[in-house]
């Protein structure tokens, strides 16, 4: 919703031909930045791969990708998310100390990218205020935000190809509604109220129910069951092991 990344990842992006083939060559570059061998060259590879993502948007304005403020704030969803999975995903309850260390961190993994740190806030709480100025000001229902809401609302889930294919005749019904949930529950409420993103109580209720599943699977994982190849590869080559 943010109207520089929403033109960028319409004019310059096949998202919407194939939104999960996209996903899924994405996230383990994120994750590399983090977990990787050499994070600092990946992050700056990375930043350089989004230099030819400018433009102008709908409205005539111009944009670009590496804008500081854009920049970082394609950052600022990831690093709200890992919180907020936290809290509705996992039955551990992180202090305010353990939320300014993830802040902390998640600034440490940005400046992997090489970028102007100077729209990145001191702390967890200018982050959050920053968050909230963003949802209440900058973001925007571009025609991006639209086709996504409207695909999360009116899209039906075939051939996820992270999913096993003895899956793909269910997928429809099964997995269409849990998609669409964890996508509109995952909004800031401030955002679903401002665009008016349909949303009820039954919802709320079942994504309530999705949350308490899913912590209590989570629960019963061992811990070095619980990160994917890259992380736990990094974790065997400096010598530590997986934490609750």
């Amino acid at each position: 919703m943010h109207p520089a990344i929403g033109a960028g990842v319409a004019q310059h992006s096949a998202f919407f031909e194939d939104p999960w083939e996209r996903i899924l060559r994405s996230i383990p570059q994120i994750i590399g930045v983090v977990y990787g061998d050499d994070p600092e060259a990946l992050g700056r590879m990375v930043r350089d791969r989004h230099r030819a993502i400018r433009g102008r948007d709908e409205k005539g304005r111009r944009y670009d990708a590496t804008d500081p403020s854009t920049f970082w704030w394609a950052h600022a969803t990831f690093q709200n998310a890992i919180e907020q999975m936290i809290d509705r995903y996992d039955r551990a309850c992180l202090t305010p100390a353990g939320r300014e260390d993830l802040y902390e961190e998640g600034v440490g993994w940005y400046r992997r990218y090489g970028m102007d740190m100077a729209p990145v806030p001191p702390d967890r709480s200018s982050f959050e205020r920053e968050w909230e100025r963003h949802c209440r000001e900058v973001l925007e229902m571009t025609p991006a935000a639209e086709r996504v809401v409207d695909m999360a609302l009116h899209g039906r889930a075939r051939d996820l190809a992270f999913l096993p294919a003895w899956t793909r005749r269910l997928q429809p019904a099964l997995a269409t509604p849990l998609l669409r949930l964890s996508a509109l529950g995952g909004l800031p409420p401030t955002v679903r109220a401002r665009f008016a993103i349909p949303w009820s109580g039954r919802d709320e209720r079942a994504y309530g129910a999705l949350r308490h599943t899913v912590a209590s699977l989570w629960a019963r994982l061992p811990p070095e069951r619980r990160y994917g190849m890259t992380a736990a590869a990094a974790w065997r080559r400096h010598g530590g092991a997986p934490v609750r």
